[in-house]
């Protein structure tokens, strides 16, 4: 198979059956979370299986999904799952403020570096 098809279905395809659902039940999120739950762990087994390694990234991510979407079920309140954007963004942005001050490779370089080709130059512009 070819790796970018499998990065594009493990990156949307559990975005685009959480919106199948969600479409197809009036909106409703109890209906919509558990096959996007389901979704991503499938993903990210599908990843670990042909790279033998699970991006930081969409691990993040895929806790995250499973942990809040978890609890708007179990407590039946979308506001949880809403939070996880905002739960990401922040951990993204302290991610690169560390980086920033504690680490002399660019922050960005570690995590993005497979999928952007710069220079080192490049990473230092990108990541002040």
């Amino acid at each position: 198979m070819n790796k970018s098809f499998i990065k594009f279905v493990t990156d949307f395809g559990p975005l685009a059956i959480f919106f199948y659902f969600y479409y197809n039940s009036d909106k409703n999120l109890s209906v919509a979370i558990p096959p996007l739950i389901v979704a991503t762990l499938i993903a990210l087994v599908v990843v670990w299986f042909f790279e033998k390694k699970i991006p930081m990234m969409p691990l993040i991510s895929g806790i995250l999904i499973t942990f809040f979407g978890g609890l708007t079920i179990y407590f039946d309140d979308p506001r949880f799952i809403y939070m996880k954007p905002t739960i990401i963004n922040i951990l993204f942005a302290l991610a690169l403020l560390f980086g920033k001050y504690f680490t002399k490779e660019p922050i960005l370089k570690k995590i993005m570096g497979k999928s952007i080709i710069l220079t080192d130059i490049g990473w230092e512009l990108l990541n002040s």
